[in-house]
């Protein structure tokens, strides 16, 4: 609403200036200008409006080249507009480079190429941009992080509930048929919640950019952890996504009843698959209890702000890690470490391994933070 005020005021003060100023064919282009130099931030307010300038001075350049030797006809107007759009293909004026071509047909056919006219109608641009970027300098937008911030929490949130919830799969809380299903989903879900939070991190990054407001030094270091939380959460997807695949096929293995009757994985029988099978149900639910840990440390790290007490941080990473060599001794004490069973127990301990290296890399963080 903010932004909405300032460039209705913004053009209005524009126009004004430019009617008084100058004739009345280019007092148009004040309130235009005006509107488009307020983007939503200070930096690319500033970025926009001298794009738009440099835009504005190679078309009205083009227009006097044009209109001062060769005059106006049909011919000249295709030969104008075929240059001007090719040197608006050019990246060096980034999005504001369609307005050669616009502002080069103004100054063409309105003035008919004549320095005067071309003065006035920079005139007019320039008297935009001040108004827009006085709007915007005056009442500066806060850099401001909270809505970031919680963006990053809520996503936080999200990978701890899938956490808790391969915790439960790990153990047989959940059916068999909900596993293969569901848990690819929600994956992709947290990696496209990512991909949206770690748009509007950029966006509050941006506002704190040439800001005049303060405080914006703090408000950089907070972005910096959030940006750290987002890119380890996208990591830990990529990893729970496999574990999830893996979790899936290995309960799925352990529901379908083998040759013999007995709840063994696809493909043995007799008593050592029922005792395979048995080693298998405690390696998953030791595992299972490995993520709950993982997650009650993720609960603990609070992203945005670092933890509030370190020590209870560093108590959930350290448990998770006993639970982690558990988890493994398990493996390797039942066998499950031979080809045949290591696709599967072997691959999500793999990846909980690279997940617990990313919590501590992030408890490691917060605690240089603080100190």
């Amino acid at each position: 609403m903010l932004l909405l005020l300032k460039g209705a005021a913004a053009a209005t003060v524009a126009w004004c200036l430019a009617s008084w100023l100058l004739p009345v064919t280019v007092t148009a282009f004040a309130p235009f200008t005006a509107l488009l130099a307020l983007q939503s931030t200070v930096y690319r307010s500033l970025w926009d409006s001298a794009q738009y300038l440099g835009a504005m001075a190679i078309g009205t350049a083009v227009a006097a080249g044009f209109g001062t030797t060769v005059g106006v006809h049909v011919w000249t107007l295709a030969v104008l507009v075929f240059l001007a759009i090719l040197v608006a293909r050019a990246d060096l004026l980034g999005g504001q480079r369609s307005q050669v071509p616009v502002v080069a047909l103004f100054a063409f056919v309105g003035g008919g190429g004549r320095i005067e006219y071309i003065g006035h109608l920079v005139t007019s641009a320039v008297i935009g941009v001040c108004c827009g970027l006085a709007a915007h300098l005056v009442i500066a937008p806060s850099p401001h992080t909270d809505r970031a911030r919680g963006r990053v929490a809520d996503l936080s949130g999200r990978t701890r509930e899938l956490l808790h919830d391969l915790a439960r799969g790990a153990a047989g809380e959940i059916p068999v048929e909900d596993l293969g299903r569901d848990w690819p989903h929600r994956c992709e879900e947290l990696a496209a919640q990512a991909a949206r939070t770690r748009g509007e991190l950029e966006q509050a990054w941006e506002n704190t950019r040439l800001n005049p407001r303060r405080p914006w030094s703090s408000a950089q270091a907070s972005l910096l952890r959030c940006h750290e939380t987002v890119g380890t959460v996208e990591r830990i997807g990529t990893y729970l996504r496999s574990i999830a695949r893996a979790l899936a096929y290995e309960r799925q293995a352990l529901a379908s009843p083998g040759p013999a009757g007995s709840s063994a994985p696809v493909g043995s029988s007799g008593p050592a698959g029922s005792s395979e099978a048995s080693a298998s149900e405690d390696f998953l639910v030791s595992y299972g209890e490995l993520l709950r840990d993982v997650a009650a440390a993720l609960e603990c790290l609070d992203p945005p702000h670092g933890p509030e007490d370190p020590g209870r941080l560093r108590r959930h990473v350290e448990d998770a890690g006993r639970r982690y060599d558990e988890a493994t001794d398990r493996a390797r004490v039942s066998h499950l470490d031979r080809p045949r069973q290591w696709p599967v127990h072997g691959t999500v301990l793999v990846e909980a391994k690279r997940v617990l290296e990313e919590i501590t890399y992030l408890a490691d963080r917060a605690e240089e933070t603080r100190h």
